[in-house]
């Protein structure tokens, strides 16, 4: 029985162990596989703190919200009560803020995450310099993969100073179809002329810097960092259905390349 379960577990590692796709044209510059049990890694990866914006209102630094298992980093959302600390949500969120950031590059994020009314699960991009064009949404923000609720699409998403409207809506957006309740590969290719969206290496949506560009239409020379997060309850997703809890998002791995 020992011998079964022990094959059984490296059979399903294995499986989940994907070569890193690095060739004559990318090299690997950051990755984690998120293979080791327990907290993440401090060395790339920081705490989302939790402060005012939609996605950030019930950020927590636990382990219990973000932690590696089983080959994947989860990340969590639930009601449950946590003494000292009265918000009705908590949620897991990390970023590479400070630690990791880049100018251009391939981008590749392997996660699966379930449904639920309030659900908001995201991976994304930031400017390490917040305000290097001026304060939100002037200096740019790359959507890379967003999900609400019960919805059979992703959202990929750019916003600045030209496409993002008073509301917080982007006009330079894209839907996308992905393999429900499935790890699914969502990504970009980005450099000095166009962002791409991929879903599964599959094109989905390109962002291009119009000819004479100011930099409200193209903040996009400076460099991002990334950010993992399971979300919900706040903003565009709407109040939770408590009975559709706990939200979690599975991440597999996390990969940025630079052009050789």
């Amino acid at each position: 029985m020992i011998i079964l379960l022990i094959s059984a577990i490296t059979s399903s590692c294995a499986i989940r162990n994907h070569h890193v796709r690095e060739n004559k044209d990318w090299e690997l510059i950051f990755s984690d596989e998120f293979n080791t049990l327990g907290n993440f890694d401090t060395s790339r990866w920081s705490y989302a703190k939790r402060w005012h914006p939609s996605w950030a209102k019930y950020l927590i630094h636990s382990n219990d919200y973000v932690k590696q298992q089983g080959g994947d980093l989860v990340l969590r959302m639930d009601h449950a009560k946590i003494e000292g600390d009265d918000v009705p949500y908590h949620s897991g969120g990390i970023q590479t803020a400070g630690k990791f950031s880049f100018t251009y590059g391939k981008v590749e994020v392997r996660a699966k995450f379930n449904h639920g009314r309030g659900s908001w699960p995201a991976i994304w991009m930031m400017p390490e310099d917040p305000a290097s064009y001026g304060g939100w949404p002037n200096s740019g923000e790359i959507d890379i993969m967003e999900h609400v609720n019960n919805e059979d699409i992703i959202h990929q998403t750019i916003h600045n100073g030209a496409v993002t409207n008073e509301s917080g809506g982007s006009t330079a957006t894209q839907t996308s179809l992905y393999d429900l309740g499935e790890y699914n590969t969502y990504g970009i290719i980005w450099n000095s002329e166009k962002i791409e969206f991929y879903v599964n290496d599959s094109l989905q949506y390109t962002y291009s810097k119009p000819a004479n560009a100011t930099a409200a239409e193209w903040p996009f020379d400076k460099p991002f960092y990334i950010i993992l997060n399971q979300s919900g309850g706040a903003g565009w997703p709407g109040p939770i259905v408590d009975e559709d809890l706990p939200f979690e998002m599975h991440v597999d791995y996390v990969r940025v390349f630079k052009k050789r």
